[in-house]
């Protein structure tokens, strides 16, 4: 029996061996004396199922218990060996006249034909928890790779930890980088199944007197199989003070330092508790001590795998929110920056974005037949918001001169104008004394000719007072009337005689102060309209992702119209961008309720809306968007608090948007 022994040693497994009654008396036990074969004798089916038996010896017993078909459903990974005389299809026969060492060798055969049956099974279980623990591995870093809040990332890793190691609590660190040579640990997020705390974010002194400061210096795990008893060499301790608060007992801890693609540490994952079942709660040392057991194993193995992808994760999480917030801070400081050009009308396109975000969520929700298969998604709404953010950013392609130009007449006109009005006023006077003059040489000096000599002068300075202040007034940039227009053409004709070719006003002035509203030339205004040109020329240069590639187009067709009607290529109701559509109600809502203009005064909400449902009703605009929009009161997201004062006159800028609005 010593070769059965020796042998099977080799194999590192142990085995029981179960054997009926019948064979109690066999020789063959006494000789065995090896913690790895366990001869045991079962007389009942309630026995073998305690002992769990890898050798079933069957006698007539055992079978009288239940049949071998049943034993084979009960213990189906056992060996089953019976004498010849019992006639069963068992695996092995032992011969009721086989000498001492034949049998022994029939022993040897079962527990290797036991050895090779559950070393296959163990390969098979192995190959199919690899399987499963890649699959899982697989989805894990799908999950975490999808995720960029850095707090909801933070969940899901220990989330994910727990499961895989089956422990009652996690917590995560990460490092701040203080200063180029200065660092610091900080306890972001923890976990626990058996209990609620409050917790709140803290820094822990990055050095080796605690367990996360040591694992994130030295970069290596830590694994400890009781938080209390660590040994007095090393330089970590436990720190107790959670669990002498609650109650709770921290036990088994394994510490996994988490590291970037440059192998450096930037943080620290900590296991607490492995459990015997997830379901269980560990409420004190008692519980501690029952249902806890240490990290190892295929455990560690995943938890290594799983802090592996989460370093990465939370790499990536961290830069792509550093990108998305520099971008952000990009975008604002240029629209800031270009809101400088514009002060009256600063604040403009922040409302705006804030006006299409609310929109674009309320059609999300909206039951309205027409909109009920529109839904924007995150992506789409970051886009939306982008584009209204830059919308108008092409105003730094149009000139100074029309973009500040408060009056009718460009700038120094009106001081050209009165420097020819004094001069006539000269000349006339310089005639009146030439008369007067000619009367004396002549020696018919007549007091009464003198007198209307001085009437006609006064009355054509006054004449020409008067049209100056008519040209002062109608400079303004208010709506041009029809006795304003016949005044013009007065002063536009008016000459000191039919020799003098001076004139009061030119011909591209008299043009200029004709304008029927506001203060624009048809050129200028096209001038204006050409920032939505600007606008698409300048985002069509910045190399946006493929999730925001449609910023550019979005942002062009702002002033388009349903019907054709807008610029600047005249798009039909089909081809303008559903964002575009939001983004034309919110541009024309904020535009008319902003801070008043020389020519138009900020408008209420009821007026507004009342606008708003006219142009869609004259299908300009899209009347599913304008009723969503009035609806869901998308307005009340920018209040009285976040517009702009009253214009007080220090500074004047045409708003692009502000072109479309004249005739309301």
């Amino acid at each position: 029996m010593h070769a059965v022994m020796n042998s099977f040693a080799n194999t590192q497994h142990s085995i029981t061996i179960g054997y009926g009654p019948g064979f109690a008396k066999s020789e063959i036990w006494k000789d065995i004396n090896s913690k790895l074969i366990i001869p045991t004798e079962i007389v009942s089916t309630a026995a073998a199922k305690r002992y769990n038996p890898g050798l079933i010896l069957l006698d007539h017993h055992l079978l009288r218990e239940m049949p071998l078909e049943k034993w084979r459903e009960e213990f189906p990974g056992a060996i089953y060996l019976a004498t010849e005389s019992m006639d069963e299809d068992v695996d092995l026969i032992l011969s009721n006249n086989l000498p001492y060492k034949q049998t022994c060798k029939m022993l040897e055969m079962a527990c290797y034909q036991w050895v090779t049956k559950n070393e296959k099974a163990e390969r098979a279980h192995l190959q199919e928890s690899s399987g499963r623990y890649l699959k899982k591995l697989a989805e894990i870093g799908i999950s975490l790779s999808s995720e960029d809040d850095l707090i909801t990332l933070l969940r899901k890793i220990l989330s994910e930890g727990q499961n895989i190691a089956c422990c009652d609590a996690a917590s995560l660190f990460l490092m701040n980088e203080l200063t180029h040579d200065r660092r610091e640990l900080v306890f972001k997020l923890t976990q626990n199944d058996s209990m609620d705390f409050p917790f709140e974010e803290q820094t822990v002194a990055l050095d080796h007197d605690s367990i996360a400061g040591h694992v994130a210096l030295t970069g290596q795990e830590l694994n400890i199989h009781d938080a209390y008893l660590v040994p007095q060499n090393e330089s970590y301790v436990f720190n107790k003070s959670f669990d002498r608060k609650t109650g709770y007992r921290t036990k088994s801890v394994i510490a996994i330092p988490l590291k970037d693609k440059q192998k450096e540490v930037i943080g620290v994952l900590e296991f607490i508790n492995k459990k015997k079942a997830r379901s269980l709660k560990i409420t004190d040392e008692k519980s501690a001590n029952a249902y806890t057991e240490a990290f190892e194993g295929d455990t560690n193995i995943l938890l290594q795998a799983l802090a592996s992808q989460a370093g990465i994760a939370i790499e990536n999480t961290i830069l792509y929110n550093d990108i998305k917030n520099l971008f952000e801070g990009f975008v604002n400081a240029s629209v800031s920056a270009i809101e400088q050009r514009d002060p009256t009308t600063s604040g403009h396109s922040f409302r705006v974005a804030d006006l299409c975000v609310g929109l674009a969520a309320s059609v999300s929700q909206s039951n309205l037949t027409r909109l009920r298969d529109i839904r924007f998604n995150d992506t789409e709404v970051m886009e939306l918001k982008y584009a209204a953010l830059l919308h108008d950013f092409g105003k730094v392609g149009v000139r100074e001169s029309v973009l500040v130009k408060e009056k009718k007449l460009t700038a120094g006109s009106l001081e050209n104008i009165n420097y020819r009005i004094q001069l006539a006023q000269e000349k006339l006077r310089t005639k009146a004394l030439n008369r007067q003059l000619l009367l004396h040489q002549n020696g018919r000096v007549n007091d009464a000719e003198i007198q209307e000599i001085n009437a006609e002068l006064k009355n054509d300075l006054q004449l020409l007072n008067e049209f100056y202040q008519s040209i002062v007034e109608l400079n303004e940039p208010s709506v041009l009337k029809q006795d304003n227009r016949d005044m013009l053409e007065r002063i536009s004709a008016y000459r000191l005689s039919q020799d003098d070719d001076l004139t009061i006003i030119s011909q591209n002035e008299f043009k200029l102060l004709t304008i029927s509203r506001g203060s624009l030339s048809p050129e200028e205004r096209k001038e204006i309209e050409s920032h939505v040109v600007h606008t698409q020329n300048f985002l069509e240069h910045i190399p946006w992702t493929k999730e925001l590639g449609n910023i550019p187009s979005i942002a062009a067709a702002h002033h388009e119209k349903l019907d054709g009607s807008g610029y600047p290529y005249g798009m039909s109701a089909a081809e303008i961008p559903t964002q575009s559509k939001i983004m034309t109600i919110c541009d024309i809502y904020d535009a008319l309720t902003a801070s008043d203009r020389p020519y138009k005064p900020a408008m209420n909400m009821e007026r507004a809306i009342d606008i708003l449902k006219d142009e869609s009703q004259k299908g300009l605009l899209d009347g599913d968007l304008v009723e969503v929009f009035i609806d869901a009161q998308v307005f009340q997201c920018i209040n009285a608090e976040n517009l702009p004062g009253e214009n007080t006159g220090t500074g004047y800028s045409h708003h692009p948007c502000d072109v479309d609005l004249h005739k309301h």
